[in-house]
């Protein structure tokens, strides 16, 4: 008599076939998250760096008066600044937290980075003036391995 079901083998070899497909699965899925990790961290460091950026812009935007860095040491961690509107800004980059920070018109440091982000460096270059071109300032900073970069001219 003929009896009906599977055999041992048979057996086997749906759940071999199943642990390939949950295999699969597995894999794709982590491979998913991973890649949505990546894009997330790319992310807030293009949002911290643009932020940084945009904050230099602004402490450059009309100077009148550079302190640091100056001719004669051009390269410096530290931006001091006074505007066209008396505003005297000062940013630096602090080793110890190793963030970003801010002072407006000698009040307390305030960070422009958060702990999302890790920031390496940030450096200033002080231009010269040269013949009949103007006197200038570039700043860059390194924030989770990408360089963000700006550049501006003082303007009298």
């Amino acid at each position: 008599m003929y009896k009906q079901g599977f055999t041992l083998i048979e057996t086997i070899l749906y759940i071999a076939l199943l642990g390939m497909l949950l295999s699969g699965v597995i894999v794709a899925s982590y491979q998913l998250i991973d890649s949505t990790r990546k894009v997330d961290s790319k992310n807030i460091t293009q949002q911290e760096g643009n932020f940084v950026i945009r904050k230099i812009d602004w402490a450059l935007n009309g100077m009148t008066t550079v302190t640091n860095p100056i001719a004669s040491v051009p390269y410096a961690s530290t931006l001091d600044v006074v505007s066209n509107s008396a505003t005297h800004v000062v940013i630096r980059f602090n080793s110890v937290t190793h963030k970003i920070e801010m002072s407006e018109n000698g009040s307390a440091y305030q960070s422009l980075t958060t702990d999302a982000a890790s920031t390496t460096a940030i450096q200033f270059h002080y231009i010269p003036r040269n013949g009949t071109a103007p006197a200038g300032m570039e700043a860059s900073t390194t924030i989770n391995g990408f360089v963000f970069y700006t550049k501006k001219y003082i303007r009298k």
